[in-house]
This record gives structure tokens, C-alpha cells and sequence, in this order.
């Protein structure tokens, strides 16, 4: 299997991840699909799961503002299957009659702007058949009503398709229900997050990091305080970071200096995203610990110093997750932690 920065690369097998999805239960699945919103869509002001007995049809629910239900929200219901069977049209109209019984009974003032079925072991032909045709949906739907919602939307009275359900269910655009199966999630680089958390799955490899020519203000910490030590060895004051970059002897350092902040900061981020939130915490104090016995050390200079901890930081194996991270990223974040300030470079 092979994952990048961006998921499972293209003509990755994903048998093994969409299998391990499959077997997920009722609770894993659902928070599996609550990572997987809160990346796929940034337009959600609030994902959240409610999966319960009384879910009223909601398992997961991606919220489009803060008026929640009076505005636009996006549905994920899950439907994990037994025994190897797949979501059968009954129970899809059984679970979309939900919606607009719930709908007529004031628990939602909005219908779902979007409705997924989540469905590991995937759809069966008949419904398939109908989702790709969303305009005989609403027909279906009052078809087989008395027969697959009228006693099964509520374990306690019958729920007749009154007149306002009636009119919800024509007047819904049906285009908006669509179906997720366990290889289309794989596929997706938005479930990327919800495989290495849930699945406990790697999370491969980082992308390389850009710098930018523009110097940022998140790096001035680390940058003035390299310009302090550069003046030092040079024996003379550097006025300015361009002073720097265009120095013979200096300026090709400070570049490469440069280059190892950013690819930090591209694994960093890419961390941050897809695995655990405490992860890259840890890994900094991994590096913090890799590198504080060399920059307590003595040596001849300033310069000498960082040469000797970048030396020593990007030989030593450290990573997350059991990926090990890239000479230049290990080299970066003793950069981070200047910016920090658990280090100087200049003390």
C-alpha cells in the first residue's frame, strides 16, 4: 500500500484499508466518518456526531453556520452491515423516511442540504439503480412508505405520510443523496485523518516543503538571532537579512537554514492534519532531546554550535508514528524550537 501527502496514491491497492472499514462497528464507523467531515469539508463550522438510539436519522452532521438546524447542514448516515450483506433499497427508504417524519415534527427546521449514506459493504443494484436516477427517488420514497416507514421509523405508533410529508418529499431535491462505500472513503485524501486514527494505519510520507523568496514574520525569532551569530563570525555587524543572503561566505547558509524551517513546517502541518493532535508535539520534544546534550556542549563559537546540532540532529532517527522523518525536517525543527524559545542560537 502506498500513501503520500495527499492519501492513497493512484493505483494503490486498497483492499486492506477498505476491508479494515468494513469490519469497523457501529461506534468506530461513526467516528471514522466525524474525521473524515471535519477534513472533507471546510465549509462546516461544527461536525458532529450523534449516533444514538433517539438520533432521530442523524448519525453524523456537518453544519454549514451557526444557525445549525434553521440553515444549511450536510447528513452522514452510517450503515454498517452484517454478515457481508449491503444497504438494500427497504432500508434506505426506511432511513430517508426519517428524515422527513423528523423534519414534520420540528426536530430539524432544515432538511439536510446533503444526504450520504455511509455503507462499507456498499449498495445493492436496485438501489444503486435508483441513486443514479434521483428524480424517481421522491416516487419511490411515497411508494414504500406503508411499507417501509409507516412501522418502522418508531418503535411506538405508526407514522402516517400525512400531507406535510408529503409535500417535504416532492418538494426535495433528490440529487443531494449519494452513497460512500469503504473503497470510495479510501480513495478519498480527506480519509486520510480517519485511517491513521481509527485504523491506526500510517500516515506516509510528508510533503516536501516550499520557501517562500518573501521572508515571513513567524520566522524572524530564529532569523535574527542567525544574523547575531553570522555578524559575530564575520567580525562585523550584518544591517539587515538581505545583508546576509548576499554574503559569499554566509549567504548560501542562511539559505539552506531557510529550506529546513519550511520542510519542517510542511511536516509539521501535514501531521498536524492526519494523525493525533499531541503527535508533533512530541516529536519537537523528541528533537529538543535528540539535540541538548550537543548544544550544551562546548564549542568554539555560536556557528560552531548550530553546525554540530544540525550535524547531530539530522543523522539521529526520529519520526512519528513509526515514519521516520527526513535529515532536513529533524534539522528544521530545532529551528522551531528557537521560535520557540526553549533554545537560542545566539545565547
Amino acid at each position: 500500500m502506498r500513501y503520500s501527502g495527499k492519501g492513497i496514491d493512484s493505483g494503490a491497492d486498497v483492499t486492506k484499508p477498505a476491508t479494515r472499514i468494513v469490519e469497523l462497528e457501529d461506534n468506530e464507523l461513526e467516528e471514522f466518518v466525524e474525521i473524515y467531515a471535519e477534513r472533507k469539508s471546510k465549509d462546516y463550522v461544527e461536525v458532529e456526531r450523534v449516533g444514538a438510539a433517539n438520533d432521530k436519522g442523524r448519525d453524523v452532521i456537518g453544519f454549514l453556520s451557526r444557525a445549525r438546524h434553521e440553515g444549511e447542514w450536510d447528513l452522514y448516515q452510517c450503515k454498517r452491515k452484517t454478515r457481508g450483506s449491503k444497504l438494500r433499497i427497504g432500508e434506505a427508504m426506511t432511513e430517508l423516511g426519517k428524515v422527513f417524519h423528523h423534519h414534520a415534527a420540528g426536530a430539524y427546521a432544515t432538511l439536510p442540504r446533503r444526504y450520504i449514506f455511509v455503507s462499507p459493504r456498499g449498495i445493492d443494484g436496485s438501489l444503486t439503480t435508483l441513486l443514479q436516477n434521483p428524480s424517481r427517488i421522491g416516487k419511490a420514497l411515497l411508494e414504500a412508505w406503508d411499507k417501509h416507514c409507516r412501522t418502522r421509523i418508531t418503535a411506538r405508533n405508526p407514522v402516517e405520510l400525512t400531507s406535510e410529508i408529503r409535500a417535504s418529499i416532492e418538494g426535495y431535491d433528490f440529487t443531494a443523496v449519494e452513497c460512500l462505500t469503504a473503497p470510495k472513503l479510501v480513495k478519498d485524501p480527506a480519509a486520510l485523518p480517519a485511517l491513521v486514527q481509527v485504523l491506526g494505519l500510517p500516515p506516509g510520507e510528508a510533503p516536501e516543503g516550499e520557501t517562500p523568496d518573501e521572508v515571513s514574520d513567524t520566522e524572524l525569532t530564529y532569523l535574527t538571532q542567525l544574523q547575531e551569530v553570522y555578524a559575530g563570525s564575520a567580525g562585523s555587524d550584518f544591517a539587515t537579512l538581505e545583508d546576509v543572503f548576499t554574503d559569499p561566505k554566509f549567504g548560501e547558509h542562511l539559505r539552506i537554514q531557510r529550506q529546513r524551517y519550511y520542510q519542517a513546517c510542511a511536516f509539521r502541518d501535514f501531521h498536524r492534519d492526519n494523525t493525533a493532535a499531541r503527535s508533533v508535539d512530541v516529536f519537537k520534544n523528541d528533537i529538543y532531546h535528540l539535540l541538548i546534550d550537543v548544544y550544551n556542549e562546548a564549542h568554539p563559537s555560536p556557528l560552531a554550535r548550530i553546525d554540530a546540532v544540525m550535524k547531530h540532529t539530522g543523522a539521529a532517527p526520529a519520526g512519528i508514528l513509526g515514519t521516520l522523518a527526513r535529515p532536513p525536517v529533524k534539522q528544521g525543527t530545532c529551528h522551531h524550537l528557537v521560535s520557540d524559545g526553549r533554545i537560542r542560537w545566539n545565547p
